[in-house]
């Protein structure tokens, strides 16, 4: 028995000493393989729909910091402390928060370099619904159409003419799925034609985001029956959807968009970068790792397999806030974002990339210094060994995201051996290396 004991004791020794060890995965990179170029990683600034003011401090420190080229703001329709009179037609842009938005995209445009707005309404006047009790799901009357483009042209009229911004793209938000105004493929269409005439004969660029729906499942076959009408072809502009509520589906669901978007010769953008629509109900669920880590990945999922061209964080301001309302307190989230703004931003041209562990995600690309940047998360709990392949170089720098070490530059272990390098992950961590 004593020696049987012995045995047992020295396997189990043998056992945990073997598990300790880092294990090993291969990443294969093909640059000859061209995927997406990155246009912009842009966020959503849409505290207009939440508070009396555009502005806040989170917004500035983002715009003065990531400096994105495209944004998303939100236009408030519907004031519930005022009758519809006081604010229909033109005298929309007479309202304080919308003065508030006005002021906002001028100062991003002049002060910050954003060159690409985008304008999504979320909610209009009840006097203009079919069911104005309702939070969701509120259908615009028909007979209807023409006022909510009344406010809509005055308001990107103004824009342009009095503080200098022409609005590229709009959009009602979700309305595949009616959070909170909904239209079916039909009704899209014969919006798109009233108000796309409208934009034209009051001389705006302005087009119209295709689809922008709430989710990564059912993008296609919205944005398909869309374009069933040719005659609104001329005013769709880029694929466009939501990455909510897709932690779960396959990633040939995000290739479908992919292709689909090939197929039309459009870009590929995400509107509302985040993984849990709900995550607004938990307090203090943005400031933590899981959050932050969580992000991460469906990150990876939507420029990886999507091909996304333009995200945008959901947000860069005082909602599912990156940091701290004055600032001063980061969150994880704020440093995984840094990894994308960073080194995966305007100009890089994603090449394809193959990892042999599924729990190994990488992405790689070229930026316009001629440096190969290769992202890999590692999700395992453990260290894991990464043989990198199909790239040379030195490396210049690196850059390590765990819970315990939130922002580690050149902490990685990384060694070069004929024709490939090997790296070595911390367990549940985020890298980005540049050759």
């Amino acid at each position: 028995m004593k020696y049987l004991n012995l045995f047992i004791a020295l396997v189990l020794t043998l056992f945990a000493g073997k598990n300790s060890f880092s294990q090993t995965a291969t990443v294969k990179i093909y640059p000859e393989i061209l995927k997406q170029k990155i246009v912009s990683v842009g966020g959503n600034y849409c505290q207009a729909n939440y508070t009396n003011n555009a502005w806040d401090a989170i917004g500035e420190a983002t715009l003065e910091e990531f400096r994105p080229s495209h944004v998303r703001v939100a236009l408030p329709l519907q004031f519930k402390d005022l009758s519809y009179d006081e604010y229909r037609g033109k005298k929309i842009v007479k309202q304080p928060s919308v003065i508030t938005l006005l002021e906002t995209m001028k100062r991003m445009k002049k002060e910050f370099g954003v060159s690409n707005f985008t304008v999504s309404v979320w909610r209009v006047p009840n006097e203009l619904v079919d069911k104005p009790e309702r939070d969701n799901k509120r259908r615009i009357l028909p007979d209807k159409y023409g006022e909510i483009i009344d406010m809509l042209e005055a308001f990107l009229v103004t824009a342009k003419n009095d503080y200098g911004v022409e609005v590229d793209y709009f959009s009602f938000n979700e309305s595949d799925g009616g959070y909170m105004t909904i239209f079916s493929p039909e009704e899209t269409i014969r919006f798109f034609k009233m108000a796309g005439e409208r934009f034209r004969q009051a001389g705006l660029k302005t087009k119209f985001l295709w689809a922008d729906t709430a989710q990564t499942l059912g993008t296609v076959e919205f944005a398909t029956m869309i374009a069933a009408d040719s005659t609104i072809w001329k005013y769709l502009g880029p694929l466009c959807f939501h990455s909510w509520w897709s932690e779960k589906i396959p990633n040939s669901e995000f290739e479908r968009i992919a292709a689909y978007a090939k197929a039309w010769n459009k870009q590929v953008w995400c509107s509302e970068l985040g993984f849990d629509a709900m995550a607004w109900k938990i307090k203090g669920m943005n400031q933590s790792w899981d959050y932050a880590f969580r992000f991460a990945v469906i990150t990876h999922r939507m420029l990886k397999y999507a091909e996304v061209a333009v995200s945008m964080y959901w947000t860069w301001q005082n909602n599912y806030g990156i940091m701290s309302a004055d600032t001063k307190t980061k969150y994880p989230s704020y440093y995984i974002t840094k990894h994308q703004t960073d080194f995966l931003n305007s100009g890089i041209q994603i090449i394809n990339s193959i990892s042999s562990d599924p729990e190994i995600l990488s992405i790689s690309g070229i930026n316009e210094n001629g440096k190969n940047v290769i992202q890999i998360i590692n999700l395992k709990d453990k260290s894991v060994k990464v043989d990198i392949s199909g790239i040379k170089g030195d490396l210049s720098k690196s850059v390590s995201t765990t819970e315990n070490s939130l922002w580690e530059e050149d902490g990685l272990s990384v060694k070069s051996k004929k024709d490939k390098i090997i790296v070595e992950l911390k367990p549940v961590s985020v890298n980005t290396l540049v050759f």
